[in-house]
């Protein structure tokens, strides 16, 4: 079981030949080799053994189809990472949600389940290894390779290392543990992994709140320093279960919202989303309630920003999000209240998935770690070869 408060999203210059190789396609799609050699600055016989290997292994595949026509010569043959064979395990357990998730060697989900999670409640070891059993069972040729499990372990009393460990008995499979809010800004940074140097802040915010940042350090890239927003004092005067009042999860946080609007008669269960269907269906009402916790959002990250003067600024999870219409809202709020100079900050590309990425993204660590390694001997053996094999070429 492996467990770091830093999760690292580019292993640089100093990654083995195999490691570079993969996050490159990773990001950029199919390459042909040469490409790959001029990305990684590595030479064309190193790219040519790590591609080799790869590919003996199952890693990743020749797209011969995406040869272009009428080259004149003997045009190189794109390679991408292999879609088809390996999954990570991804298991975000949030504050109210349990998602379990298959994800391929890219970083896609293939497949996924969530389920409830009363607050307070035990967490449900045995129905996340059911999930993850009954999506490896829908999913035939599949094979699992490693799990990430990630959590707001503070705000939910849970220790990562004996929780990840009591996990890993019943999978059968290591599995990585790491901080939610660190692994929902690893994701997005891979996401958006081109002009991302200096120091990149994520805010995140959904029933639990926090920040973290990016930091590229050349040679290496790494998601660290996450502070937790959960208790952050906001200015309001709503009861926290801390004891408090004010506490910005208590204030903004998706549940609060909706039980917020369930008490003043606005919909009829305590979900976020009957809160945005209202809003959207004209209730003056519940668009004034969105519109406060709108600007509420916008100051906090406008507070974020200006303790730790970041070189960009991102915000991720629902409660920033859900309602499209309203982040003009916490734009505006955020520039009326931050002190620096001028920044806009962005939002993230994923929706409602984000969870069950970022957790496939802490899966997929120690692959990227050493991939040759991850691959199991069985399979390495049955790939042997000067040449591919022919179910990871595309013809």
């Amino acid at each position: 079981m492996q467990r770091s408060p830093m999760v690292v999203v580019s292993r640089g210059r100093l990654a083995s030949a195999a490691t570079r190789v993969l996050e490159e396609l990773r990001g950029a799609g199919p390459l042909a080799r040469d490409q790959l050699a001029k990305a990684t600055d590595l030479s064309g016989a190193t790219i040519a053994r790590a591609v080799t290997s790869l590919s003996n292994a199952g890693l990743v595949r020749e797209r011969r189809d995406l040869i272009p026509a009428g080259v004149v010569g003997r045009p190189g043959t794109p390679v991408e990472i292999d879609p088809t064979t390996y999954v990570v395990v991804g298991v975000h357990q949030g504050v109210l949600e349990t998602t379990v998730a298959l994800c391929d060697l890219g970083g896609r989900v293939v497949a996924s389940e969530s389920r409830p999670h009363a607050l307070g409640a035990a967490l449900d070891l045995e129905l996340i290894a059911r999930l993850a059993a009954d999506l490896l069972a829908t999913s035939p040729g599949r094979v699992p390779l490693a799990a990430g499990l990630v959590a707001p372990w503070r705000d939910l009393g849970l220790d990562a290392r004996t929780t990840g460990a009591a996990l890993e008995e019943l999978l059968g499979l290591d599995v990585t543990t790491a901080d939610h809010i660190a692994a929902v800004a690893a994701a997005e940074f891979i996401h958006r992994r081109h002009g991302t140097g200096g120091i990149t802040t994520y805010v995140y915010a959904r029933n639990s709140a926090g920040f973290v940042m990016a930091v590229d350090r050349d040679v290496q890239v790494e998601v660290s320093r996450v502070g937790s927003l959960t208790h952050f004092p906001s200015g309001t005067d709503v009861p926290c279960h801390c004891g408090h009042a004010g506490c910005f999860s208590a204030s903004a946080g998706d549940q609060a919202t909706a039980q917020e609007a369930y008490a003043a008669g606005l919909v009829q269960r305590r979900q976020i989303e009957d809160v945005y269907l209202a809003a959207s269906s004209g209730s003056d009402q519940a668009m004034a309630l969105l519109r406060k916790r709108a600007r509420l959002l916008g100051r906090v990250a406008a507070t974020v920003r200006d303790m730790v003067d970041p070189d960009r600024l991102i915000l991720v999870g629902q409660a920033f999000t859900g309602f499209p219409p309203l982040l003009d809202e916490v734009v505006a709020s955020f520039a009326e209240t931050t002190r620096l100079p001028e920044l806009t900050p962005s939002f993230t590309r994923f929706g409602a998935g984000i969870q069950a990425v970022a957790a496939g993204t802490v899966a997929l660590g120690p692959v990227y770690d050493d991939p040759l390694a991850a691959v199991p001997r069985q399979a390495r053996e049955r790939c042997q070869g000067a040449v591919p094999c022919p179910e990871h070429v595309i013809a």
